[in-house]
């Protein structure tokens, strides 16, 4: 059993610990650049992320939809962002390397929580391309699907199927939306790779 002066300094010690933590995480403090690692993303507000795949915004109304429309703008991983606003219907994010802000906007055919979904595509730590091959580094470099892309490219390059259409993952076909009404299809082959598109 800890004695009572060895209980006092453990006392003391978690409550340091407690208040240094505090003043990390503190809003608007010179620890923004790294939010904490749980939490909802409505903590996260003021903290700085890095986006984990590459995001295709109207670039014209800076808007961005979770059921991940191929619009004409290209925000590449890795780009450096501040979260704004967060709220169940929509996030306001900056990209800090130009100042401009985008909102990113929940839709109706998603299948989980909004602050999930963007897990997927904001984060602290920049994902590891340099082992990927050359096509998968070139698909991810123009945000674009290429013949011969992995899975795992195609979703760094253009981000995930909507789930409503492409459930599973392992699936020999993604379906992706460029608009309400405009759709194309990902084929992959035996091997694991893209092996096609089609309008």
């Amino acid at each position: 059993m800890l004695s009572a002066m060895n209980r006092r300094r453990a006392l003391q010690l978690i409550a340091s610990s407690t208040a240094l933590f505090a003043t990390v995480w503190a809003p608007g403090d010179s620890a923004q650049a790294h939010p904490p690692p749980s939490g909802s993303i409505a903590q996260w507000v003021g903290h700085e992320l890095v986006t984990t795949k590459n995001l295709h915004p109207d670039e014209a109304r800076g808007r961005l939809y979770a059921v991940n429309y191929q619009q004409s703008g290209l925000i590449p991983l890795c780009t450096k962002v501040r979260i704004e606003s967060y709220s169940h219907k929509r996030m306001v994010f900056r990209v800090l390397e130009t100042g401009r802000p985008y909102t990113y906007y929940a839709h109706k055919s998603m299948r989980e929580p909004f602050d999930t979904h963007l897990r997927r595509y904001f984060g602290v730590e920049c994902p590891d391309v340099s082992g990927m091959s050359e096509i998968d580094r070139e698909g991810i470099r123009i945000g674009q699907v290429l013949v011969g892309m992995t899975r795992e490219g195609v979703q760094l390059a253009i981000g995930l199927p909507p789930r409503h259409e492409t459930p599973s993952l392992k699936s020999p076909q993604w379906k992706y939306w460029r608009s309400r009404a405009d759709t194309f299809m990902v084929y992959f082959g035996a091997d694991g790779k893209v092996s096609g598109l089609r309008d």
